[in-house]
């Protein structure tokens, strides 16, 4: 008899809204799986039926998630971006509350093309990251209270 041989397994960290992880929960429970084994059998089976993606087309997702990941401020950002024929803009104002993702457009005609959450980062991601709001604005730091000044 043959053994099939055991692959390395890589711990992972995933983000996902918590009605979501609810509902893996109950479909794992359901299917009487563990979280892990639903969850590798879900990416497995998008895997099988995912539409094989040009190499083109993931070069340059590989170009943008390197572009993201080298820098260190939205100029900075910005700049690579536009060496590879893209720039992220905010879109205008749309009356809801939060902060709408910011677009992937291209460069120099500005044609939007995907949000940016499309290539896996948020604004949120890069505020952080860059310890200022796009475009560039700094965070106000909380500071203790503010001290009275003598008038």
């Amino acid at each position: 008899m043959v053994q099939a041989m055991k692959q390395p397994a890589m711990n992972l960290t995933l983000r996902m809204p918590l009605k979501l992880l609810n509902k893996a929960n109950r479909a794992a429970r359901a299917a009487d799986q563990t979280l892990a084994e639903f969850l590798r059998e879900a990416i497995l089976s998008q895997i099988e039926e995912a539409p094989k993606v040009p190499p083109a087309v993931v070069d340059k997702r590989r170009a943008l998630s390197q572009a993201i990941e080298d820098s260190v401020t939205w100029p900075g950002l910005q700049a690579r971006l536009r060496k590879l024929g893209y720039v992220l803009r905010a879109p205008g104002e749309n009356g809801r509350t939060g902060q709408p993702p910011l677009l992937l457009c291209t460069w120099p005609e500005e044609k939007p093309l995907v949000p940016l959450t499309r290539l896996g980062v948020s604004r949120e991601d890069l505020t952080i990251k860059f310890a200022s709001q796009f475009p560039g604005k700094p965070l106000e730091r909380r500071q203790g209270k503010p001290e009275k000044r003598a008038a």
